[in-house]
């Protein structure tokens, strides 16, 4: 996981003034897409169990506070999987799991105080062991998995993220892991990688400002004096920056710079 500077609400000053104090919040590692490949499995065994087509949306991983994840697995059913890298939770909350429920009977939504029976949660229960497979993008390969105690998997869980089913009736899955990914860095540019990359550089012999008026007023053959003095060092520069000093000339019938220095802070 990775600290990310963000920006809490706007607060009114004494001056009128809106500012929004700055903080730093922990961000999920976990590349965006993994999850995406788990979102598409999910919605296509959906489908399979269910059937009928569904549209799902994902909530990106996060790393949840602790009292987030209270939320997040309270009174939910998890299976933990154990993973080669990591292991993780496939969550279905109370309220998601009579949704589901519904769906597969072809019932109108379930009210809260109903208590699932033990075919229902039978069937809760292969929907979230079919979301099994699609943990190998999240911890590498599988092993073993099993059902969890929800208090367990909110002590353990580090990184989170939800796929949701859009439309009448939607219901959400979570998916949990015990640890955050590390942060991947790209392998490192070495000079060879850039050979074939051409800078455009120029020399500068002299510089200097010029006032407006006399910018106006330049026709051929006007003397210009520039601020450099007689015998200071050429520039080398690439854009806007000066990579080295030297003595300007000729050779061969063309322009010319011999390099006698390089700028401090180009090198």
């Amino acid at each position: 996981m990775i600290a990310a500077l963000a920006f809490g609400p706007p607060q009114r000053l004494a001056d009128g003034r809106e500012v929004r104090e700055p903080f730093f919040e922990l961000r999920s590692t976990l590349p965006l897409s993994a999850a995406c490949v788990v979102a598409c499995g999910v919605r296509e065994e959906l489908g399979r169990l269910l059937g009928r087509e569904f549209e799902v949306e994902l909530i990106e991983p996060q790393v949840p506070r602790a009292d987030v994840r209270s939320l997040l697995c309270s009174e939910a059913l998890v299976v933990r999987v154990r993973g080669r890298l990591f292991d993780a939770f496939v969550l279905i909350r109370p309220t998601d799991a009579r949704r589901i429920v519904a769906i597969a009977f072809g019932e109108p939504e379930r009210p809260e105080r109903d208590v699932l029976s033990a075919i229902e949660r039978g069937v809760v229960e292969r929907v979230a062991a079919a979301c099994v497979p699609f943990c190998r993008s999240l911890c590498g390969s599988l092993g073993a998995s099993a059902s969890e105690p929800a208090a367990r998997a909110e002590h353990e869980s580090a990184t989170y993220f939800e796929v949701r089913t859009t439309g009448e009736g939607a219901f959400a899955i979570g998916f949990a892991l015990s640890d955050d990914p590390a942060e991947q860095i790209g392998n490192r540019i070495d000079v060879e990688n850039l050979l074939d990359v051409r800078l455009d550089g120029r020399v500068e012999l002299a510089s200097g400002s010029l006032p407006l008026p006399a910018f106006a007023n330049l026709k051929s053959g006007t003397s210009v004096a520039l601020q450099t003095r007689l015998g200071e060092p050429g520039r080398l520069r690439v854009g806007e920056v000066t990579i080295a000093y030297g003595t300007c000339g000729t050779s061969e019938e063309r322009g010319a710079f011999v390099v006698t220095s390089f700028d401090r802070l180009a090198t």
